[in-house]
């Protein structure tokens, strides 16, 4: 009796740790996710810098290797970090808002901010 209940322990933990996974997954891909802002538009400025270098002064300050504007949103900046500790995937969607950027291709790019901010860190790059 007692290994039915842990067996049915274990399959109620599974169901429940799949299911809030995938909780913030949007349902299409493209809408944000329910805690992210989808900003679209053409890449018109991207900038590399060197890691410690931060953009912006105090609050607004950017802790970001790769910098980007859009057309869409003046004032705005989006960045992305590179960092030793930043994961894998980040050094494609840098590669991914270069090539847009040469090749003048619309992007949306999802991202999360306090209202009255002028800068955001990149969660989700699409290629429109």
């Amino acid at each position: 009796m007692s290994k039915l209940i842990y067996s049915l322990f274990l399959a109620t933990l599974f169901v429940f740790s799949g299911a809030s996974a995938l909780a913030d997954s949007p349902i299409m891909l493209d809408v944000a996710d329910s805690h992210s802002v989808a900003n679209k538009g053409k890449i018109n400025l991207y900038r590399v810098q060197i890691q410690g270098l931060e953009f912006g002064k105090n609050k607004e300050a950017l802790d970001a290797e790769v910098l980007v504007t859009l057309d869409t949103q003046p004032g705005m900046v989006f960045g992305l970090r590179l960092h030793s500790d930043s994961p894998p995937i980040n050094q494609v969607m840098a590669d991914t808002l270069r090539a847009a950027y040469l090749n003048q291709t619309p992007v949306t790019l999802q991202h999360q901010i306090a209202p009255g901010k002028k800068h955001a860190k990149i969660h989700v790059i699409q290629l429109d």
